[in-house]
């Protein structure tokens, strides 16, 4: 089952304003003879950002949790999660994420990761059915 990733307003403007900037960019450096390398960096760094704003999904698949966030992805076996933080907004660590108050999972025992499924109720739901013996605390 796949849960896409939802999408906040100030996200949304900085990867916007980051690919127009780019395209005005690439229109200067081909208007003006520019070096042909720079063209290279912005059409990198606007692939990389739409990458991410297109392909950033959580699969849940037999006793797995996949994640991707364009280049970024990985799995977790869903039996070693222990509790689920909703509501929860993390600063530092792996964030394949494109909102804020989304769902901190933790798992094994000292890992964590930042998710923001757009069901948070339907992504919880699908990881209890798996393992009903994760805890799922709501933060406010």
């Amino acid at each position: 089952m796949r849960f896409y990733s939802a999408k906040s307003t100030f996200v949304s403007i900085v990867i916007g304003a980051a690919v127009a900037l780019m395209f005005l960019q690439v229109y200067i450096v081909i208007d003006k003879g520019g070096p042909k390398l720079l063209l290279l960096v912005f059409a990198t760094v606007c692939t990389l950002l739409l990458w991410m704003w297109f392909a950033t999904y959580y699969d849940v698949e037999d006793n797995l949790l996949y994640y991707r966030s364009g280049p970024i992805n990985g799995k977790i076996d869903i039996n070693t999660i222990r509790k689920i933080e909703v509501g929860k907004t993390q600063y530092v660590g792996l964030k394949p994420a494109l909102a804020s108050k989304g769902c901190v999972v933790h798992y094994n025992k000292y890992d964590d990761i930042y998710l923001s499924p757009k069901d948070k109720d339907g992504f919880i739901a699908a990881l209890l059915k798996v393992n009903p013996t994760i805890e799922v605390v709501a933060n406010k």
